[in-house]
């Protein structure tokens, strides 16, 4: 495979247009996969740096062939063996392709804590299963619910048994699974007050950082109806 393939494939994989020309677009979406956030430094040159500091070759800023290599060997060839039961296998196959990516990457972070988590099941987040007659009209989309960008989870007491944890948010394993899920780009919304609402998660997308919740759910509501990646930064 030639470096065009690999980065066709990668562009793939982070959600946008796979025509195989590296743009700023290109790196910006590679980033926001690697680390969950949009960076603080938008010169290419080190948006660049940081992904190869955090895939290990070096960090000049220049897109070597290496690190092409290395990218296409960590997001594509080596993707890490996602750890999930039965159900939650089930209901990854029901959620938005934005959020797969963050839901199995926490299953295995908790994995590695230790900790054996399960995807609730949520009609507001199987977002596949819905008529997309609900987007026909933007006043009826309010919640980012809507365009399956969240999620619940339970701790599970074992790896072979259905009897999960308490779910409030004073359960210290919940608080390590927030700490967990906001490394790699999610927002918890444990803080809030309800039992309800303690264990469930929202991946706001990056470009929407310094919008109002009004104008995100516009945009979502274009691209949805448009089917454009809703994480894109386009």
């Amino acid at each position: 495979m030639d470096q065009i393939d690999k980065i066709k494939a990668l562009q793939t994989k982070v959600g946008i247009n796979a025509d195989g020309i590296v743009s700023s677009k290109t790196w910006l979406n590679i980033h926001y996969f690697l680390f969950g956030s949009v960076p603080y430094d938008i010169n290419i040159s080190s948006i660049i740096k940081s992904i190869q500091k955090k895939i290990e070759v070096r960090a000049d800023g220049y897109p070597w062939d290496k690190t092409w290599d290395a990218l296409y060997d960590l997001l594509i060839v080596d993707e890490k063996e996602v750890l999930v039961d039965a159900h939650n296998e089930e209901i990854l196959e029901q959620m938005t392709k934005e959020v797969i990516p963050f839901a199995k990457e926490l299953i295995n972070l908790a994995a590695d804590e230790g900790i054996n988590i399960r995807i609730a099941k949520d009609s507001k987040q199987a977002i596949k299963d819905q008529s997309d007659s609900i987007f026909t009209d933007i006043s009826t989309i309010h919640s980012i619910y809507n365009f399956g960008l969240a999620f619940d989870v339970k701790i599970l007491a074992t790896a072979i048994n259905d009897e999960a944890q308490e779910p409030t948010a004073k359960l210290p394993l919940y608080d390590k699974i927030a700490k967990l899920g906001e490394s790699i780009g999610l927002t918890w919304t444990g803080n809030l007050k309800t039992v309800e609402e303690a264990t469930k998660f929202i991946l706001r997308p990056a470009w929407a950082v310094r919008m109002k919740e009004v104008d995100m759910m516009k945009e979502l509501y274009r691209r949805k109806k448009e089917n454009i990646n809703l994480l894109a930064i386009l």
